[in-house]
């Protein structure tokens, strides 16, 4: 049964009905002519090291780290066997050209996603030809595609559809949301139409043949329990595990922008109304989400265009398991308009690659699916027959990253943080009991700090989630405001006084600097200077180039205000006898410099160790974490640091019975400098430890 089902999957497709007009699509040529080079040992070296060391094997049972040891005995065939791949003598390669299909956790056969397994020479050559596509991928593909382009991301895709909806909502503009569901998209793209795209896009023959032969000599083997199926020849899709298939499946369905622009300029597709918003698509992979005038020609033009698309290309679209959402559609007959297209309706918040959407603020219930995330984790594992190392290392891990996805685009409310950390700190201390003062050894703020400044590492994800959101300051003063992120990013007014005093400005042309908003006055924003100044301003918005011109930022200023005062007369001279001494460089552009790292390039992990500047810096991770000893040992070494383990004095200090000896000598109270240093069979223990590794004077008191 799971033969035949993926013989059926990956067979020849039935002949299509449709092809595109790629002279209407009018698709750009690119200067691809590096990208057939011969091959050479460093970029085979660099492939190969950059491959798991540890994951499952191929068909030839060769891990990554076998091909990383063994690298300068097997180098030379390797090179070989490179070489006559780059002239296409590859009339054997259907015999290295093989994978495994791994199925995982599905109820019926229909449910399986294969990921393959694939033979290590032509993952080899795989991950060569992604390495040099890599770098082309963002003058290739459209900005409205996000996914595995550097420099793009998936909180990108997500920011772009946010501030869509909310403009629409804002404005009061009727439009339509889609939230496609594409089936099975890698498994069932068509050969000849991703190599006519390729063709079109100006990439050479003799890759398009590398592409070609890759394709068309691969063949998979289902692994049921083990056991090997007959093979199945490949026919059509992309194979799922193959480094390179992301960044084909990205080439092909990016013509679907350009078919939606052809199709808005033909006027088959109604604009939305442009200053309520200019994007059409947002696309992450195979995930699009589309939005629509709410009229019955613009839904039946988009089935049509889906359908002759899908058909071109291979793709199936499910209407019945797409999503539309109305906005502003109050009083429209929206079973007439979706006739011809029927998704699921429904309203907002709706969740959209993974995070609620909403065309209003989120509230406090809509990140509850999060908490529910991070308890159903706990469910699953026993903490109290895991260690409190093992315990460290899932909260670390996998609880703090569950709430990541979420701090990186979204302000999560303080309220769900809590409580989030409070499952963080239960596992961690009681294994996911009832928590109390006994089981808690180290208060959470300790706890949450980074290993150098006395801390056990845990994200404080309060202060993480605003390093985060940083990020989207950095690309607005760096990369401009690509699909409209900019103009309405997660930041609130701390993240841009941390961003003020983590930033340094040089003064350019002016073009790129806030005038109220950006530090150009010693580090320091017109916006604090001048707060009661800046209220009744009525052009908040203005670039410092534009402030200055014709002193338009005094022209801004509504001296007709009833509140207006001596203050305000105050923080005017201070602004103007700054803005005086101010000469900006016509032939310059403005410049910004991150104070916190060498490079003087924004990092996140920079970010976050900035708002715990003024603590006092340790030794303990040289110390401790930074050791070969167990994760275990480290753990119990840095609680004794603190103090905190439940030797006799401390127990006595909280009101329990105890000898408050020391158990083993008898002479004096159980302490932890005793326990560790001052007891004589400790002391014996010091010496021994001494003798065995040749150092003088070992002794935890020095």
């Amino acid at each position: 049964m799971v033969q035949g089902h993926f013989s059926k999957v990956l067979c020849h497709p039935s002949p299509r009905q449709h092809d595109l007009n790629w002279d209407l699509l009018n698709l750009p040529m690119h200067d691809l002519s590096t990208l057939d080079a011969p091959f050479t040992e460093e970029e085979l070296k660099t492939a190969i090291q950059q491959m798991p060391a540890d994951k499952a094997p191929g068909p030839d049972g060769f891990t990554g780290a076998f091909f990383t040891k063994c690298w300068e005995i097997i180098k030379a065939d390797v090179l070989k066997a490179a070489n006559a791949f780059h002239l296409l003598r590859t009339s054997n390669l259907s015999i290295l050209n093989s994978a495994n299909i791994v199925l995982e956790g599905p109820d019926s056969v229909g449910d399986y996603r294969p990921i393959s397994l694939i033979h290590s020479f032509a993952k080899i050559i795989s991950k060569v030809l992604a390495m040099r596509l890599a770098p082309h991928m963002d003058n290739l593909v459209s900005p409205s595609q996000s996914a595995f382009i550097k420099k793009r991301n998936i909180h990108e895709s997500f920011l772009a559809v946010r501030n869509t909806v909310r403009r629409l909502h804002r404005n009061r503009v009727p439009a339509l949301f889609f939230k496609l569901d594409i089936t099975k998209a890698f498994d069932s793209v068509r050969w000849e139409y991703l190599l006519t795209l390729l063709k079109r896009l100006g990439f050479p023959p003799r890759w398009c043949g590398w592409i070609a032969v890759l394709l068309s000599t691969a063949s998979s083997r289902v692994l049921v329990n083990g056991v090997p199926s007959a093979p199945i020849k490949h026919g059509r899709g992309l194979r799922q595990g193959d480094p390179l298939s992301p960044l084909l499946f990205v080439l092909s369905i990016d013509p679907l922008q350009n078919l939606l622009d052809l199709a808005t300029s033909l006027g088959y597709l109604a604009k939305l109304r442009v200053r309520a918003a200019t994007l059409r698509v947002s696309m992450y992979a195979d995930d699009a989400a589309i939005f629509l005038k709410p009229a019955k020609r613009d839904t039946t033009t988009l089935m049509s265009l889906l359908v002759n698309f899908g058909d071109a290309l291979g793709l199936v679209t499910n209407a019945q398991k797409s999503t539309v959402v109305p906005i502003r559609c109050e009083g429209l007959d929206l079973e007439e308009i979706l006739a011809s297209f029927r998704a699921t309706r429904t309203q907002f918040p709706v969740k959209y690659l993974g995070l609620p959407l909403s065309n209003k603020r989120l509230k406090r219930v809509d990140f509850q699916p999060l908490v529910d995330k991070v308890a159903k984790k706990l469910t699953a594992w026993n903490g109290r027959h895991i260690n409190p190392a093992g315990r460290l290392t899932l909260v670390k891990s996998v609880l703090t990253s569950q709430a990541v996805y979420f701090i990186s685009s979204l302000r999560v409310p303080k309220s769900t943080l809590k409580e989030i950390d409070t499952k963080r700190k239960r596992f961690l201390w009681a294994g996911s009991e009832a928590l109390t003062g006994a089981k808690c050894k180290v208060n959470w703020p300790r706890s949450t700090r980074p290993v150098d400044l006395g801390g056990l590492g845990v994200l404080h994800l309060g202060k993480f989630a605003r390093g985060l959101r940083l990020r989207w300051l950095w690309r607005e003063w760096n990369e401009g405001r690509s699909l409209e992120i900019g103009s309405e990013n997660p930041c609130n007014k701390k993240d841009r006084l941390l961003f003020a005093a983590a930033t340094s400005i040089s003064i350019g042309n002016g073009k790129k600097i806030s005038f109220w908003h950006s530090g150009w006055l010693q580090g320091q924003r017109p916006c604090d200077l001048a707060p009661r100044l800046y209220a009744i301003s009525k052009n908040k918005k203005r670039s410092l180039e534009g402030a200055v011109q014709n002193k338009n930022w005094i022209k801004d200023i509504d001296l007709r205000h009833r509140n207006f005062s001596a203050g305000h007369f105050l923080e005017y001279v201070r602004l103007w006898r700054a803005v005086q001494n101010l000469e900006l460089q016509p032939n310059n552009e403005d410049a910004i410099t991150w104070k916190f790292t060498s490079s003087g390039e924004y990092s996140s992990n920079s970010a976050y160790r900035a708002q715990f500047f003024g603590s006092v810096q340790t030794n303990l991770k040289h110390l401790i974490w930074q050791t070969w000893a167990p994760l275990e040992c480290k753990f119990f070494s840095w609680l004794a640091i603190q103090n905190r383990i439940w030797t006799s004095d401390r127990l006595h200090a909280r009101g329990w019975d105890n000898a408050g000896q020391c158990p083993l000598c008898r002479r004096a109270p159980e302490s932890g400098i005793h326990l560790f240093a001052e007891c004589r069979f400790t002391r014996c223990i010091w010496k021994e430890l001494s003798s065995w590794t040749a150092t003088q004077g070992l002794d935890p008191r020095n």
